[in-house]
């Protein structure tokens, strides 16, 4: 499949996460610059139906696993640095203000089948409570829900947990734009931080680093909460060196309403575990995943979908008073 307009009719329907009618479409490939008479989308679409790229559920275009496939194949190259932009999407979107305490927030999901639910919530009620979990907050949603976008299918049950990127959307809300750096792998040693020993650059992926560190079985979170030995995901910003201070003082607001562990703030011309910081301050804090990568590491089989939805912050209830 090497035609542009094909793939971009993919590409519309996957992003609309829904299926899409004909005249949405065609409103979709006006906006990208391709202008098509309904019927010519029409017998593309046909097309793409007879070679199993799509589906038809009565009037609405539905992509299948195959359009997943070449779509992903395809776009590849295009899609390198498509996590950063996923951040930048949910600032725009989320509402949540440190002051209120109200609003939406980017929310990370685990999920996993219903009989494991139980022995998952043991384990985020130690995850959730220790020095590596941005909260102790968590989301529940039970089959035949929907949490934003995603639906939770039968027999699963969705265990959201909020985002590190929530820091990105406090210090916005005071007017300090955090340029994503890196994912790091940091190592601890008797409960306390030891040094970086992987980075992944946020510009070089198509997902989340911090998902690769995991699948990649580079992490050990729940030893390090057990023990205080093992690795586990930091996400390092930088951001403009004069406001310091109001970094500073909102980390302290946020820690004292249960919001973020910060590990390190550096000034310019420092480093942080290593890394230099040139005329930029940094802040390195605990990766969202954290909170999600011993159901990984012990087994459980979690899907896990990384920074893909906006949940309202009253949802969510602490840990310990959901076991």
């Amino acid at each position: 499949m090497n035609d542009t307009v094909y793939l971009e009719i993919l590409r519309v329907i996957s992003e609309a996460r829904m299926g899409l009618r004909v005249n949405k479409i065609e409103k979709m490939l006006k906006e990208r610059g391709l202008k098509l008479s309904e019927k010519t989308i029409r017998n593309r679409l046909e097309k793409l139906l007879k070679d199993g790229f799509l589906e038809k559920d009565n009037a609405s275009w539905l992509l299948t696993e195959k359009g997943r496939e070449v779509l992903t194949t395809k776009m590849v190259f295009e899609r390198l640095g498509e996590f950063s932009e996923t951040v930048e999407y949910n600032l725009l979107r989320s509402t949540f203000n440190l002051y209120t305490m109200e609003g939406t927030v980017p929310t990370s999901f685990a999920i996993i089948d219903k009989d494991k639910f139980e022995k998952a919530m043991e384990i985020l009620a130690l995850v959730l409570n220790s020095e590596v979990s941005a909260t102790n907050l968590v989301a529940v949603f039970d089959e035949g829900e929907i949490a934003d976008s995603i639906v939770v299918e039968n027999g699963k049950v969705a265990l959201g947990t909020i985002s590190s990127t929530i820091y990105d959307i406090i210090m916005l809300n005071i007017g300090v734009v955090l340029k994503v750096e890196y994912a790091g792998l940091l190592k601890y040693v008797g409960s306390k931080p030891y040094g970086l020993v992987e980075l992944i650059n946020y510009s070089g992926t198509t997902i989340s680093p911090g998902l690769l560190l995991v699948r990649a079985g580079y992490t050990s979170v729940f030893n390090v909460v057990k023990s205080g030995d093992g690795f586990v995901v930091t996400a390092i910003r930088s951001f403009n060196p004069h406001a310091l201070e109001e970094v500073r003082n909102e980390v302290i607001l946020a820690d004292s309403r249960g919001i973020g562990k910060v590990i390190a703030i550096s000034p310019p011309m420092a480093d942080i575990f290593g890394i230099p910081t040139g005329r930029r301050a940094m802040m390195m804090f605990q990766a969202g995943i954290n909170q999600l990568s011993p159901l990984y590491e012990l087994s459980l089989d979690p899907e896990l979908k990384i920074n893909q939805a906006l949940i309202d912050f009253k949802i969510f209830k602490r840990v310990d008073k959901l076991i």
